[in-house]
């Protein structure tokens, strides 16, 4: 239909996460939610015709309620809370409230851009359609590019140990493809230094520390994870140009 979001279609290797994503929606009770993570990152980068890495589980963003989004979908599908796991597939949920500058004033980095990159993202995703080869398409709110460099930068920047272990190549990679595809003419940025918070700085810092501090050892993470080869030039001169646009 002429008034449905434009049709994104993924790699088939998201087959399985489509399928649950779309358990997930059809949840009776479910509070919204909007589309964040690894698979969030997938639509962006297809939607440009680029291919990406694989993800194998899904993240949300909602909003505080009672019950709580977790509950709703742990009740409904018969399935533990922590890991919620649907059909197979772990089902991360993140709940945010709404927040003044009274709420975040105070906050060290690593809160203040958890909470207000998370908001941010919730509050501005935008409907989308994605399906793979085959299967009917399933509509959900996902994350825009900017919502989706917020919420990756924490992930980035303040890792626990296990993601550090396991996610930091991909997470690095989601950072530079996105960047790469979606701040030719510095829309990327330009939209990150309006964010909540100021959290365009901190943005910047993580951009620093994780990548330009050693670019090589940066790019060699990415290349682990990426489909395509990976050029460490390219990951300085798009991250400085980047970084320095934030603090502009």
């Amino acid at each position: 239909m002429s008034g449905d979001p434009p049709l994104i279609v993924l790699p088939g290797h998201s087959s399985a996460l489509l399928e649950v994503t779309r358990t997930v929606l059809a949840t009776p009770g479910l509070p919204e939610v909007a589309l964040i993570g690894g698979l969030a990152v997938t639509m962006r980068v297809s939607a440009v015709g680029a291919g990406h890495r694989a993800t194998v589980d899904i993240d949300l963003v909602t909003v505080e309620s009672e019950p709580e989004a977790v509950e709703v979908l742990a009740d409904a599908h018969d399935a533990e809370r922590q890991p919620l796991v649907i059909d197979e597939i772990k089902v991360d949920l993140i709940a945010t409230s709404a927040l003044t500058d009274d709420d975040l004033d105070g906050l060290e980095d690593k809160h203040r851009l958890f909470v207000a990159g998370h908001r941010w993202a919730f509050e501005g995703a935008e409907p989308s359609r994605m399906t793979v080869l085959g299967a009917d398409p399933v509509t959900v709110e996902v994350a825009t590019p900017a919502g989706l460099v917020a919420t990756k930068s924490h992930a980035i920047g303040y890792p626990t140990s296990r993601r550090r272990a396991t996610k930091a190549a991909s997470d690095l990679l989601d950072l530079f493809r996105l960047v790469d595809l979606y701040n030719r003419e510095g829309e990327l940025s330009d939209e990150l230094r309006g964010a909540p918070g100021g959290i365009g700085r901190i943005i910047a810092d993580v951009a620093r520390d994780e990548v330009l501090a050693n670019p090589a050892a940066a790019a060699n993470k990415m290349a682990s994870a990426s489909p395509t080869p990976i050029d460490v030039d390219d990951v300085v001169t798009i991250i400085e140009s980047f970084v320095d646009e934030l603090r502009s």
